[in-house]
């Protein structure tokens, strides 16, 4: 989807490329070097249960399916739909991106839209951890980046080219990231919340799935402090809760009116 016709719904941009490159540099890649996983059975209790998430049937004529180093090179002009206009967007990571989803240690995932009949690609999403907990201020250097990182899932990308759009690809991709998100996969957590940042026309279509508004960035309580993120010039922040436990709360901030979130971390075990 394109980023400045109305028809591209879904559609958003990767963020500041400074911000993005001040990542890479820390991290060792845009995506993040590791990411939290549960160490042992009972090392810390979800804020909830999951909710369940119903991914809507896509037409026919097309398939979802995990992508593949081998979709990298068909799937990059697609992605690049997101995010036409920024040089370093996120689709230039999308064979480290795909490489990463099938690390089963990794919270990426990248997924593709293909037509049955002709093979092509026509749409996709990237999902990633989020890559900002790894250069916030409080967070530089600990262990407890990885696991902000680990539960704050970013709809990172999501794009449908032009003849497919209308059709409810879209909603299916994003319940799609939802469910795959918030799962509690075998030694890590699952993510307790789906955040995207997207231009203010897109409001109403993520509003219509459920998110919540935050015109200036999140705030998330931890035991270290308040940690904000956002807000970006000319952006917004759209968050769903993908666990029962999650309380969002608009607020006032030193940042601007945030969307306060309590329950994301997980609390000790019992």
């Amino acid at each position: 989807m394109g980023k400045r016709n109305g028809a591209r719904k879904g559609a958003r941009r990767s963020g500041n490329p400074a911000r993005r490159e001040a990542e890479r540099l820390y991290s060792g890649n845009v995506m993040g070097e590791r990411m939290y996983a549960a160490t042992a059975p009972g090392a810390g209790v979800q804020p909830g249960e999951v909710i369940p998430v119903s991914v809507p049937a896509l037409p026919d004529g097309v398939v979802l399916r995990d992508a593949t180093p081998a979709d990298a090179a068909a799937l990059e002009p697609v992605m690049r739909l997101a995010d036409p206009d920024n040089p370093d967007g996120s689709w230039r990571q999308l064979p480290t991106a795909i490489r990463q989803s099938l690390d089963a240690d990794k919270y990426t995932r990248v997924r593709a839209v293909q037509e049955t009949e002709s093979g092509a690609l026509v749409g996709g999403t990237m999902t990633l951890p989020a890559a900002w907990a790894f250069t916030h201020p409080m967070l530089l250097g600990s262990p407890n980046a990885h696991i902000i990182a680990g539960l704050v899932a970013t709809l990172d990308s999501l794009a449908v080219v032009e003849a497919w759009r209308g059709k409810g690809i879209a909603r299916a991709l994003v319940a799609d990231v939802e469910r795959a998100a918030g799962a509690h996969e075998k030694g890590k957590f699952g993510a307790a919340i789906l955040y995207v940042t997207h231009e203010p026309e897109l409001t109403d279509f993520y509003a219509g799935l459920g998110f919540t508004l935050s015109p200036d960035g999140i705030g998330i309580p931890t035991p270290a402090g308040f940690i904000c993120h956002g807000p970006i010039k000319g952006f917004r922040f759209s968050v769903k809760p993908l666990r029962t436990g999650v309380q969002m709360q608009a607020m006032p901030t030193p940042y601007g009116r945030q969307l306060v979130i309590r329950g994301v971390l997980p609390g000790p075990a019992h």
